[in-house]
Order: C-alpha cells, then sequence, then structure tokens
C-alpha cells in the first residue's frame, strides 16, 4: 500500500493509488522471494494485487475475498493467465464474517488496508480470525494498517471513527506466540486520482506463528 522508505522524521512518501495496475506492496514482493509459500489467503484483497507475486512465485494455493463486487472478478481475471494450475478461489465475503474454511490454516495471511475501518472491539475479533487462519506451526501474518498517531483526516473519519490509536495495539497483540519477521511504523502521505491528499500514520508489520497464540 506505499513505496520508497521514508520513516519517522525523515522524507515523507507520496503514494497513488490506483484500482487497477498498481504494484503489489514492495515488502509483500520481497517475502514472495524470499520465502516459498504454498498456500496465500488475501483478507481484504482488493483488486488482487498482492496476491500476484505468490502467483508468479508458485503458490499452489492463492484464496483472497473482499466486499468489493467488482475487486473480486478483477481479481480473478487477474490471477487467471499467472495460476493455471494453482487453487484459485476469490469470493465475495466481509472480514467479520467470513470462515475460508480451511483447516490447516494458510503458510501466508495478507490483511492490508482493512482493520483500521473496524471499531475496537471488531478489530480485536477480527485479529483472532486472522491468527487463526494461519498455519500454527511456523505460519506467517502480513498485516498493514492505518493509526491515529496522525490524525485521521476529516472527510475520512466518518470511514474511520475509532482506528488504533498508535501502533502499540497491532505490535503488543501480535507479540506472544509471535515472531516479528518485519516492522515498520512511518509517516506518509497519499494522492488519490482526483487530486485530494492525506496524511496517515500506518503500521506494516509480519510476524511468524512460534507458538499456539494466546486467545485475547
Amino acid at each position: 500500500m506505499g513505496t520508497g522508505t521514508a520513516g519517522h522524521g525523515g522524507r515523507r512518501e507520496v503514494w497513488n493509488p490506483a484500482r487497477g495496475g498498481a504494484a503489489p506492496s514492495s515488502e509483500l514482493a520481497e517475502l514472495a522471494r524470499a520465502h516459498p509459500f504454498s498456500s496465500v489467503l488475501d483478507a481484504g484483497c482488493g483488486w488482487g494485487r498482492n496476491l500476484v507475486p505468490f502467483a508468479t512465485a508458485g503458490a499452489t494455493v492463492l484464496h483472497g475475498f473482499d466486499t468489493d463486487r467488482e475487486g473480486v472478478r478483477a481479481t480473478r481475471e487477474l490471477l487467471a493467465p499467472l495460476a493455471r494450475e494453482a487453487d484459485v478461489r476469490i469470493w465475495n465475503g466481509d472480514l467479520r464474517a467470513t470462515d475460508p474454511g480451511r483447516s490447516t490454516g494458510y503458510d501466508l495471511v495478507i490483511c492490508y488496508g482493512v482493520t483500521h475501518f473496524l471499531d475496537r472491539a471488531a478489530r480485536l475479533a477480527v485479529y483472532r480470525s486472522l491468527t487463526s487462519w494461519v498455519r500454527p506451526d511456523g505460519g506467517m501474518l502480513a498485516l498493514a494498517s492505518f493509526n491515529a498517531a496522525v490524525p485521521i483526516p476529516g472527510d475520512l473519519r466518518p470511514l474511520m471513527p475509532d482506528p488504533p490509536p498508535d501502533s502499540g495495539e497491532v505490535r503488543e497483540h501480535f507479540a506472544d506466540g509471535w515472531e516479528t519477521v518485519r516492522a515498520r511504523s512511518y509517516i506518509y502521505d497519499d494522492e488519490h486520482e482526483n487530486g485530494v491528499r492525506h496524511t496517515h500514520s500506518i503500521d506494516r508489520l509480519i510476524v511468524r506463528r512460534t507458538t499456539a497464540a494466546p486467545r485475547r
């Protein structure tokens, strides 16, 4: 969901998101090159960009869901030529209610740009769901979420009335029973296609399950 390497106190990034044709998040592209994932779930897949590097790297199970029906269709079309031999399943679903139905869990679960829209109670429930979908013996979770360390812009506040207050929530929740692979918190500017600009504080976290994660 961003590019560049700016952190707190450094040069701010500018992100220009696009529905179709946007590159995958750089840290996920790096992860796909560095680790052989067989099964990947994108919980909130949007238009599918973050599944692409895992499809091209040879993942044999590529699952994803989103509330955006147009995005679901676009993701199916995007993956069709890239993963002809894989089990590709993309469906319309809400993170708060979906059950992927994979009893063995996934090697990697991705959840980018979704949880900050939820109130705290729903968010904590979703953290538990995400944990349950990760393969318990070394599976990984990649999560990216805005927080309110920089106030949520006024035009977005109705969509994000109760975001995480700072980086502590997500880092503390995925501490016990997890090994941190990558953690980055920073401020960046995004620019939308209609020229609207926002400044956000964001957390990007990649963690690996080491034991049965405690129930919170």
